[in-house]
């Protein structure tokens, strides 16, 4: 497995946005509708997270993954290669790669799945956070 810089690559745009239209509401916590593209493509361009990469396994793209400014750690695997560790193997590579004392994950509550996966690499529940939108 590699991590590609994901602001290195032009295809990043297309991979990311990818990932995107693949999320439902049980896994996403950033997005209330889905953006255009172009609306994406700016995004990715105006370069986010100080680290972002494409997951790379046997010459393919599987996911991506992210390290925020706030060492918050964000992982999304593609449907089809889910199940098969890339996600682990990921987050695992990140740490190794860029290691702090700490690292967070903000996750869905719904999302099981991520939660567990968090939990099984150390990681503890800190608190829910609640909104209000009028």
């Amino acid at each position: 497995m590699k991590l590609v810089d994901a602001y290195t690559r032009p295809i990043a745009a297309v991979v990311l946005y990818g990932l995107l239209q693949e999320r439902t509401p049980e896994t996403s916590i950033s997005h209330r509708a889905m953006p255009t593209f172009e609306q994406h493509e700016e995004y990715v361009r105006a370069r986010p997270h100080p680290y972002w990469y494409l997951i790379e396994q046997s010459g393919a793209y599987v996911g991506a993954i992210y390290l925020s400014h706030d060492d918050e750690i964000g992982v999304f695997v593609f449907e089809r290669c889910r199940r098969h560790g890339h996600a682990r193997a990921a987050i695992e590579l990140l740490i190794k790669t860029h290691p702090r004392t700490r690292y967070l994950a903000n996750i869905n509550p719904r999302n099981e799945a991520s939660m567990r996966l968090f939990g099984t690499l150390g990681f503890t529940h800190l608190q829910n956070t609640f909104e209000r939108r009028s």
